[in-house]
């Protein structure tokens, strides 16, 4: 073994100063107790969740990219960036979780570990993000509706699935690429990180509860600017009303119709579901000496891929992409004598 570490009665190697970090040596044990007993029933929910999580959110793409009217629109490029987030997040992060269940050693090296660790961060966070981004957007349309009409612009639908991106790669990759440090012990064919104190600190502040707080309050003032919006249109006269209505079709139709309780119940879920990872995670970062039970840590981790996986099953209950699916799915597939076309046309609906 290398200089500067000792080996114990188990076979772990640990390094010299591994008495400042005490319960490592008990949580990797309990990790290597909790693979033997629980590794197959882990495996089994990884591997349903892996299959839900693609086929639920590859149908939604697929409908989303097939349908020329909710591919067009900023919003719903928004929601396929959504999708295709956490389809990636079954593809790359569950089924390395099954990988790692069913063996029992890790063979894929260091290089990979680290990678599906800052996925395992990337992706929740970039969704998180695209969740604030559409916030935003509703936010702007209920207060600023004038200003909205005026800063449509050509690449917006390229921008609005860009930008989460660049968030998340900035905020995320210097934390967990810059703040991986040695662990306190050495660790044969398993995947065990350590952070640096101050970014195990910083990546739950900066990846989940300074965007979560953000968008609570977007939530909050968006629903209280609407409620006012449509208190006041109720009081315009019929005539006003009706003029109203004209321009509000067509185009902006969708943006009028996007369903903002849909991302309410989708934002709130995500929120509730990844808090407890998240604050257990903050809490070992400034209390080294709470390390937590590992079936507690599992049952928190699980939470979070669990939403992340399959959340995008509730877009289901906006019109557009229901409307979308029936035609793509029951109509687009059934035998017909003619020939259909390659998109679908949706009948534009007024609020």
């Amino acid at each position: 073994m290398t200089n500067g570490t000792i080996q114990d009665g188990s076979g772990l190697y640990l390094y010299e100063d591994y008495h400042t970090y005490p319960n490592w040596t008990l949580f990797i044990r309990d990790i290597e107790k909790a693979h033997n007993v629980h590794s197959m029933p882990i495996a089994i929910f990884a591997i349903v969740l892996t299959c839900l999580s693609t086929l639920v959110n590859f149908c939604l793409c697929f409908v989303i990219l097939l349908t020329r009217e909710l591919r067009s629109q900023p919003l719903y490029a928004c929601v396929l960036n959504f999708c295709f987030i956490n389809l990636l997040m079954g593809l790359l992060v569950n089924s390395l979780v099954v990988y790692q269940e069913m063996s029992p050693f890790w063979k894929l090296g260091p290089i990979v570990c680290k990678t599906w660790i800052v996925l395992d961060v990337l992706l929740p966070f970039t969704s998180l993000m695209t969740l604030i981004l559409m916030s935003i957007d509703r936010f702007v349309f209920a207060r600023m509706h004038s200003l909205y009409k005026s800063v449509k612009f050509r690449l917006q639908r390229e921008v609005y699935a860009i930008l989460p991106w660049i968030f998340g790669i900035a905020i995320v990759l210097p934390v967990w690429i810059g703040g991986f440090k040695r662990s306190p012990i050495d660790v044969q064919d398993m995947c065990v990180f350590g952070l640096v104190d101050e970014a195990s600190v910083a990546s739950p502040i900066l990846v989940f509860f300074l965007p979560a707080l953000f968008l609570v309050l977007v939530m909050i003032f968006t629903n209280f600017f609407s409620f006012h919006q449509n208190s006041t249109e109720q009081s315009r006269t019929p005539s006003a009303r009706s003029v109203s209505t004209r321009r509000t079709s067509g185009y902006y139709a969708y943006e009028n119709n996007f369903s903002v309780v849909t991302l309410y119940l989708i934002s709130v879920t995500f929120l509730i579901l990844w808090a407890p990872f998240h604050m257990m995670n903050l809490l070992l970062a400034i209390c080294i000496a709470c390390m937590p039970p590992y079936s507690l840590i599992v049952g928190f981790t699980y939470m979070g891929a669990t939403v992340s996986s399959v959340i995008s099953f509730f877009w289901l209950t906006d019109y557009h992409i229901r409307y979308s699916l029936k035609h793509v799915i029951c109509d687009r597939f059934r035998k017909q004598n003619n020939t259909q076309s390659n998109t679908v046309t949706l009948t534009l609906i007024e609020g």
